[in-house]
């Protein structure tokens, strides 16, 4: 049974290419989500398909096939961007299950890049002033009612330095606290502020909160402002 048999008996949607250069022009018509290669192939090599997959498909998967002598390269294939690798021989039950794990890792990636789409909707739509910042102290997520509130009209802020929008010492300090907060200690650091904006001021509260990731490290800060 061939490879391409092994995975249309499945169900998947299976386009092979003769050589590395035939695939690479496949790349150019249509997407693919998942590309098998093999390392060893006439004209050019796996290497030279794998490195031009990474800089134009980056959301493409890469699966590399290697023969048992070519271990080591396989490895170093993963390095520089392959998702996973099988070797020679394998039956068509091993390549099925490394496609439907790398089939898995896509559909969580699109998952997660609808629910950044997603959450970043809702934001927008708050009355309330939302900002994220990195841990660098950059811009991650804002929305207008944020920027209103700080007076702020200026060109697209993402990923700036947050000082470039908030000129009050409290805030800024309190995103410094949030960010020095202790893993075992979660609190809300909150406080007032003036806006000046037009002419006319505005007393608004601000609440700033770590953000942390699973093993509860400090991976940035949430800024709440509300008029």
């Amino acid at each position: 049974i061939t490879s391409t048999s092994a995975l249309s008996e499945k169900g998947f949607t299976v386009a092979s290419a003769e050589d590395g250069e035939k695939g690479l022009e496949m790349l150019k018509e249509k997407h693919f989500d998942i590309i098998l290669v093999d390392l060893m192939m006439p004209t050019i090599s796996g290497f030279d398909v794998l490195s031009e997959v990474r800089k134009n498909h980056p959301d493409t998967v890469v699966i590399v096939i290697t023969g048992y002598a070519t271990l080591e390269h396989s490895i170093e294939a993963m390095k520089k961007g392959a998702f996973d690798f099988i070797p020679k021989p394998f039956t068509p039950d091993q390549l099925r299950a490394v496609v439907e794990k790398s089939l898995r890792y896509t559909r969580a990636l699109k998952d997660i890049s609808e629910s950044k789409s997603r959450l970043r909707v809702m934001v927008n739509r708050l009355s309330d002033g939302v900002m994220t910042t990195d841990a660098d102290k950059k811009i991650a997520q804002i929305n207008s009612s944020f920027l209103h509130l700080v007076g702020h009209h200026g060109k697209d802020v993402i990923g700036r330095p947050v000082e470039e929008i908030i000129s009050d010492p409290e805030m800024l300090q309190a995103i410094d606290q949030a960010l020095a907060m202790p893993p075992e200690t979660f609190s809300e650091i909150t406080n007032e502020f003036i806006t000046h904006d037009g002419g006319s001021e505005k007393i608004c509260s601000a609440r700033c909160t770590p953000f942390r990731g699973r093993t509860k490290e400090n991976l940035g800060t949430i800024t709440v402002l509300h008029d």
